[in-house]
């Protein structure tokens, strides 16, 4: 239940504050080293390139079409994140790095009121280190506005709704977040955030809380004041272009069709969040175990904790039976169930309601499993899939070594140093991720090899781009400069329009194996010459790059 109130402690602020470094530290790590990931970095980031390009930051542009995919606020992030630091990996992604370190600060200072000082720290803890977390905070995507900002909605409704004295102030702060989250990712962030509020208010026997106190009137309009503006710019700009597509093909389109291949049975969500929440996700059964004993009596003894499991099935539910199905899809997810998980772990640390000791050490065990597993995966799989990359069988590590300690510790009945070597762990996963496999990884990525090349022998010189059976975002990206398109011919004559829209040079990137039929289609006032060939990672292919150039003589 929480606490009175009170101002946090210095104490705690201090570790707050050291939390908070420690997750801006963690996600921050060789962040922007390595390059952007086909295909939702560069879209992304291609985007705002043409943006800039353009002078305008209202339209999102991709190789000159309407991009309706994605809302304004993560290009405005990004755009932040680039006059800072640069177009490039560290100034695109800078900005999901610090959400996340500030996602875990809020956790801590939010939580304490409702759960006490421990386990607010212990759930930004949690937050910090989980795997999935390693991910979606380093990558230039909407993701960590929508995150961050549906995260701060609910629980300041929570706050608000148990904590009568903040009430308007947390109300209000909880609409502005929801129109932050749409400017993000679309209706779904005040969609969803209002159907788990609606959920928890009829629980709890209480609907006409909404509108008696729940500031609807000043709300409403002050989320319309932050969300409106920019999608009626967006209209009236493109003639309402880009606002239907984004609605009819990005929102109804996506629940009700499964795009781009992302598609899973209706309990995907249920393989994919333990190992998202991995090596958290170990202690889920005994956390739903105590929830289900207090099953009964959760909404009128304990409402803050019948509101994180409502909050947290809720979402995983509703996109369960979305056709398009992605990992990060349910992200919103995992801070309630972070505040569970570390709930249960601090009541077993004061003896409260202590774990047994054999289901401790089958949830390690599993742990110790899944290492072994991703070890052999690594050293027999990885190598035969994907050969370039060779034995991996190193990521299994952290967690083998994780697992035997905190097995020796639990063994011993030393709990807190059992989730301190899961934690360690957890960090020395990153690292091997980031130091090892993340270089290794970069080299199979050739666009960026390409694109640097072309920039290097070109300079200020005129050039087209075009590819043929063959495309990633990234290499338009790494490739082209400012609003340059990539051309895509269906024909091979095209290639020497390509040629000619170049002033006399292009370059094509294609599968190895198809050199040979593009040369005898090339007409002979085309010279072309082999730059570059590498296995890429996505593919499985050898990808390589001709230079096309029109003959001297045919040259004005």
């Amino acid at each position: 239940m929480h606490k009175p109130a009170s101002a946090p402690s210095r104490a705690f602020l201090l570790q707050a504050l050291l939390l908070f470094l420690f997750a801006f530290w963690l996600l921050a790590f060789h962040t922007g080293d390595a390059s952007l990931w086909d295909i939702d970095e560069p879209n992304n980031a291609q985007a705002l390139k043409e943006m800039l390009a353009h002078h305008n930051l209202m339209v999102p542009t991709f190789n000159e079409a309407l991009r309706p995919d994605k809302p304004i606020l993560n290009y405005w992030l990004m755009g932040a994140g680039v006059r800072l630091l640069g177009m490039n990996g560290w100034g695109l992604r800078i900005g999901s790095v610090a959400l996340g370190a500030l996602l875990v600060f809020y956790l801590a200072l939010a939580l304490r009121r409702l759960y006490g000082e421990r386990t607010a720290l212990l759930t930004g803890l949690l937050t910090a280190t989980a795997l999935h977390s390693q991910i979606i905070f380093r990558a230039a995507v909407p993701d960590p506005l929508l995150i961050f900002f549906v995260t701060i909605s609910l629980i300041s409704y929570l706050r608000g709704y148990l904590l009568a004295g903040e009430r308007r102030r947390d109300y209000l702060i909880s609409y502005t977040a929801m129109a932050l989250a749409t400017l993000a990712k679309g209706p779904i962030g005040f969609l969803l955030p209002g159907l788990i509020i609606v959920l928890f208010l009829l629980g709890r026997r209480d609907l006409p809380h909404l509108w008696r106190q729940g500031q609807i009137a000043l709300g409403v309009p002050l989320f319309l004041l932050i969300a409106l503006p920019w999608y009626l710019a967006v209209g009236v700009e493109t003639h309402w272009l880009w606002d239907r597509l984004f609605i009819d093909q990005q929102n109804i389109g996506r629940y009700t069709a499964s795009m781009e291949g992302h598609r899973g049975p209706i309990y995907y969500y249920f393989l994919t969040i333990p190992l998202a929440l991995l090596p958290w996700s170990i202690f889920l059964p005994q956390t739903v175990a105590e929830l289900w004993q207090r099953r009964k009596a959760l909404f009128t003894q304990a409402p803050e904790d019948a509101f994180m499991l409502l909050w947290a099935i809720t979402w995983v539910v509703f996109f369960s039976l979305a056709a398009t199905k992605l990992p990060n899809y349910v992200w919103e997810a995992y801070p309630p169930l972070f505040l569970l998980l570390a709930q249960r772990l601090n009541l077993a640390l004061d003896g409260i309601i202590p774990l047994r000791r054999w289901g401790v050490l089958l949830s390690l065990g599993v742990l110790l499993g899944m290492g072994l597993m991703l070890a052999a995966l690594g050293w027999w799989l990885v190598p035969r899939e994907i050969p370039p990359l060779g034995d991996v069988a190193y990521l299994g590590l952290p967690y083998i070594l994780a697992a035997l300690a905190a097995l020796f510790f639990a063994w011993r009945g030393r709990l807190m140093a059992a989730v301190g070597s899961l934690g360690i762990g957890a960090v020395v996963l990153m690292g091997v991720l980031v130091l090892l496999a993340m270089p290794a990884l970069d080299a199979l990525k050739p666009s960026v090899t390409m694109g640097r090349m072309i920039r290097t022998m070109e300079g200020t010189q005129p050039y087209a781009i075009a590819t043929w059976h063959w495309f990633q975002p990234s290499f338009l990206f790494y490739a082209g400069r400012g609003a340059m398109p990539v051309h895509e011919p269906d024909r091979l004559s095209q290639l020497a329009q390509i040629v000619a829209d170049g002033q006399g040079t292009a370059f094509l990137a294609l599968p190895e194996a198809d050199i040979a039929t593009v040369r005898k289609a090339l007409p002979k006032t085309i010279h072309s010459q082999e730059l570059y060939a590498g296995y890429e990672l996505y593919s499985r292919k050898r990808i390589a790059l001709l230079r096309l150039d029109r003959a001297l003589t045919e040259k004005p």
